[in-house]
């Protein structure tokens, strides 16, 4: 793992997830910081600072944040993380039977911390794993400690090199909300798989309105589901919005802004299809 880039706004003495690193990996972390806050952080760290048009007041702010991030890290391994994010690991006893803590979680270690790293950065060494993280806490353990091809959200393990000729395709700055799921179905829908942990799991303060978020506080239904029928519009038949018999949007949904259904599993399925179908194509081609 080369660095790990930290995007941060208005939160110069609030850096949670840095306080949560021990101090080798805190060596790897890049803040990513908007121009007009560059001279207030005092951390003895590398700096990204993104372009003077990314502003508090941008549109899509988060998404460009993202792509720069994506752009510095496109020749190395890294991880891109959320600067309100706790982690914490799961009882064993989920997918072994035997439990190994007095409760069913626990706030992470710097041993666990170090530990989780390890074992993601072992992970994207396997060709199928092109990205991989922490599962969230909420969500109920499925009975095995990872599962492949599936949702993430905030911390994501990220194989630059892996992706890098393809990576100026993906439409990560189209929408404001649910960039990140963009991102995700890109990758899956060219082949790269992920892989999400069960025993390392994590919390978002943002997420939990504990902490207010540059990206949510502001939206309507009306600006999510314009920002979600684009990207049903890049994914038909992989993100579908949800909708009554009346014609009114499937309530709940994060942050209750309306339900839609993302088939994960399928965009990586239909990418292995498209690849045996080219090279059949090219097979006929030749003879």
């Amino acid at each position: 793992m080369d660095k790990i880039f930290i995007p941060t706004l208005h939160r110069v003495d609030n850096q949670i997830t840095y306080d949560a690193l021990p101090p080798s990996l805190q060596e790897k972390v890049v803040f990513v910081v908007q121009a007009h806050e560059r001279d207030q952080y005092k951390y003895d760290n590398e700096y990204l600072v993104l372009p003077d048009y990314i502003t508090p007041d941008h549109p899509r702010a988060i998404a460009h944040t993202r792509k720069c991030i994506y752009e510095a890290g496109r020749d190395i391994r890294y991880a891109m993380i959320d600067d309100d994010i706790t982690f914490k690991r799961r009882n064993a006893k989920y997918w072994t039977g035997t439990s190994n803590m007095e409760k069913s979680q626990r706030p992470a270690s710097e041993e666990d911390v170090s530990e989780m790293f390890d074992t993601f950065d072992r992970w994207m060494d396997e060709e199928s794993v092109t990205f991989c993280g922490p599962g969230f806490c909420e969500n109920p353990p499925t009975g095995k400690p990872y599962q492949n091809n599936t949702s993430m959200s905030s911390a994501y393990w990220i194989n630059g090199p892996a992706f890098s000729h393809v990576l100026d395709e993906f439409p990560v700055t189209d929408v404001k909300v649910a960039e990140d799921v963009v991102f995700i179905l890109s990758l899956l829908t060219r082949g790269y798989g992920n892989r999400v942990s069960q025993e390392f799991c994590m919390q978002n303060a943002s997420v939990h309105k504990k902490m207010d978020s540059v990206v949510w506080d502001d939206q309507t239904r009306e600006t999510v589901l314009r920002d979600h029928k684009t990207i049903e519009k890049l994914f038909p038949g992989l993100f579908t919005i949800l909708y009554e018999t009346d014609g009114s949007r499937t309530s709940g949904g994060f942050r209750d802004f309306g339900k839609s259904k993302i088939s994960w599993s399928k965009a990586f399925k239909q990418s292995r299809v498209n690849e045996i179908n080219l090279m059949e194509t090219d097979f006929d081609n030749a003879t």
